[in-house]
C-alpha cells in the first residue's frame, strides 16, 4: 500500500564519517534521503561520529560528509554528533554537534514519526528520543545469529526491516528471535543512475568487497561470514572461462598468498580506495565494467536468506548484467535475464558464457530489471507501509 501521508523520518547511522574513502558505502546510504524526499517526506539524518583524535582530521571528515549530503538536498537536514575517543557513548548533553544545532535536532527527534536505525547503530539512550524505532538490518543471518549470544539492542525497536527477503519463510534457516521481520529489497534512486554505453572491449567482470576472515557458530557448525571465503570458492573462474575478472579488494600483504592465488587464476586485483574512493568513482567503476560477479557471504547462501546486494542493484541500474551466487533470491525475483544466479563454479561459468553470447540483451534487461523491481519509489513505500 502506497503511503500518501507526509511523515517526518530520521535516518540514523554510525559509519559514514569513519569511512570517507568507502564510495560504495556512501553510494548505498546516500540514496535513502533523496528517495524519501521525492516521495514527499520530511527527512533528516543523524550521524554518529567517533573522534579520530585529530581536530584537523575530524574537520575534514565533517566537511566531506556535509559536502556529499548537500548534493542530495540534505545540507540543512543533518546533525553529526561527535564523541571524544575516551567517551563510551554518544550524548547530546556532552557531545559536540556539526551541521544542525543539537537543540534543533532534539526538537526534530521529539516530533519525528519514526527513526530508521541502520544496523542498530543507535543504542537505547538515543533511541529513547524517538516514539517509533525501526531497525534496518542489511546483514541478514549474521545479525540474527550474533543476537543469540550478544545484546544487539533488538528489543529496543518496535519494527524490524531486513534485507533478508526470505526471513520467516519455512526454507530460511535464520532465527527470527521471536519478532516479525519485514523484508525489503536494496533499491536504487533511479535519477542517480544512468544506463551506461556499452563497455570497452576487454572490460572485466568486477566487484568490490571487503577481504577478511570471520565466522559464527550456529546449530553445531561454523558458518563463514567472510567475503574472502566466498570469492576464493570461485578463484578459478577467469581461467575456466577465458574472460577477464577484476576484484577491488584491499588484501593485506600478510594474507596467506591470496593475491598471488587470485592473480595466478587470471584475476586482476585493484585497490578499492583508489578506484571506488568516492561515490562518483564508485558509480564510474560499475558503469565501465562488463558486469558483476557477486559472491555473497557464505552465511547468506547457507541459511537461504534471500539477501540481495545494493551493489548489484547499482550494476543493474547502470545497464550491467549481474551474475550472483544464489542466496534464495531466485525464488523472490525473476532471474535469468539481466540478473543470473548460480550455485557452483560450473553454473557460474555457464552464466558468463550466456551473458557474453547475448550481451546486448542482458545489458538492456539489467536496466529494465532495476526500473521494474528496484526503484526507490516502490521499495521505500513498501518499507514505510511495513512500519505501521
Amino acid at each position: 500500500m502506497q503511503t500518501t501521508q507526509s511523515l517526518r523520518i530520521v535516518l540514523a547511522n554510525g559509519c559514514l564519517t569513519g569511512y570517507p574513502d568507502a564510495g560504495g558505502l556512501w553510494s548505498w546510504l546516500l540514496q535513502y534521503p533523496p528517495g524519501l524526499l521525492e516521495l514527499g517526506h520530511d527527512v533528516y539524518w543523524l550521524e554518529l561520529m567517533k573522534s579520530t583524535g585529530s581536530d584537523e582530521k575530524d574537520a575534514d571528515r565533517i566537511a566531506t560528509f556535509l559536502e556529499r549530503f548537500t548534493k542530495v538536498g540534505m545540507r540543512d537536514r543533518c546533525c553529526i554528533l561527535l564523541r571524544g575517543r575516551s567517551e563510551e557513548d554518544w550524548d547530546f548533553d556532552r557531545g559536540m554537534t556539526a551541521g544542525m544545532a543539537s537543540q534543533r535536532f532534539l526538537e526534530i527527534a521529539k516530533s519525528a514519526d519514526m527513526v530508521w536505525n541502520f544496523a542498530g547503530g543507535l543504542k537505547r539512550r538515543l533511541l529513547s528520543l524517538f516514539k517509533r524505532r525501526v531497525l534496518v538490518d542489511g546483514d541478514p543471518g549474521h545479525y540474527q545469529v550474533s543476537a543469540l549470544s550478544w545484546d544487539m539492542g533488538l528489543h529496543d525497536h518496535d519494527v524490524f526491516l531486513t534485507a533478508g527477503t526470505k526471513l520467516g519463510q519455512q526454507d530460511c534457516l535464520v532465527p527470527t528471535l521471536d519478532v516479525t521481520w519485514h523484508p525489503f529489497l536494496q533499491f536504487v534512486f533511479l535519477p542517480m543512475w544512468k544506463a551506461a554505453p556499452a563497455p570497452q572491449r576487454g572490460a572485466p567482470f568486477t566487484s568490490i568487497t571487503h577481504w577478511y576472515w570471520g565466522d559464527v557458530w550456529y546449530q553445531g557448525r561454523m558458518i563463514s561470514t567472510s567475503k574472502r571465503a566466498a570469492y576464493l570458492r570461485y578463484a578459478e573462474l577467469p581461467n575456466k572461462t577465458g574472460y577477464p575478472f577484476e576484484l577491488a579488494a584491499y588484501i593485506h600483504p600478510e594474507e596467506p598468498g591470496d593475491r598471488e592465488l587470485l592473480e595466478s587464476n587470471g584475476w586482476k586485483v585493484a585497490d578499492p580506495y583508489v578506484v571506488t574512493g568516492t561515490p562518483e568513482l564508485y558509480q564510474y567503476y560499475l558503469s565501465t565494467s562488463r558486469g558483476e560477479l557477486c559472491c555473497p557471504k557464505p552465511i547468506y547462501t547457507e541459511l537461504n536468506t534471500g539477501w540481495f546486494s545494493d551493489r548489484s542493484a547499482g550494476y543493474l541500474a547502470s545497464g550491467r548484467p549481474v551474475l550472483m551466487e544464489d542466496t534464495g533470491i531466485s525464488s523472490v525475483l525473476p532471474c535469468g535475464t539481466g540478473l543470473l544466479t548460480f550455485g557452483n563454479i560450473d553454473e557460474a561459468a555457464s552464466c558468463v558464457e550466456e551473458i557474453n553470447a547475448n550481451y546486448a540483451k542482458h545489458s538492456v534487461a539489467a536496466r529494465e530489471f532495476a526500473e521494474a523491481h528496484l526503484s526507490s519509489t516502490v521499495c521505500l513505500n513498501r518499507m514505510i507501509s511495513a512500519c505501521y
